[in-house]
């Protein structure tokens, strides 16, 4: 009994099969690019943006700031990632495609109750 307790304590865990449904997808690759604001009232804004992390499958991108561009439920967001959850300063409202694994760059709409100008 004791030999069988050591077997199962070293033969590896079972691998899940495709079709366990616990399982994800792993999440998308986004490129290498670096996104830059060039012009915005909110001085923290502007600034170079990298990919940092993912959250629900969908990449991430923040400045030294605190500052972020992100995607939920298929839109994409810029704003104060510092907080959570984020506060939104803009959406990307205007010929943008929904789900797209890398942010628009245009489109972008003040989101209501923000007084933060435009975004370029």
């Amino acid at each position: 009994l004791l030999l069988s307790l050591l077997l199962l304590l070293l033969l590896p865990p079972p691998s899940l099969s495709a079709s366990d449904s616990s399982s994800s997808p792993p999440p998308p690759s986004p490129s290498s690019a670096v996104y830059s604001v060039c012009s915005s009232s909110n001085p923290d804004l502007l600034g170079r943006y990298s990919h940092t992390h993912y959250v629900d499958s969908a990449p991430v991108w923040t400045n030294d700031e605190g500052m972020g561009i992100w995607r939920h439920f298929g839109y994409w967001y810029v704003g104060d990632y510092s907080e959570w959850p984020p506060v939104t300063y803009y959406r990307c409202v205007v010929g943008c495609e929904q789900g797209g694994d890398e942010p628009p760059l245009k489109g972008y709409k003040t989101k209501k109750g923000y007084e933060g100008g435009t975004l370029e």
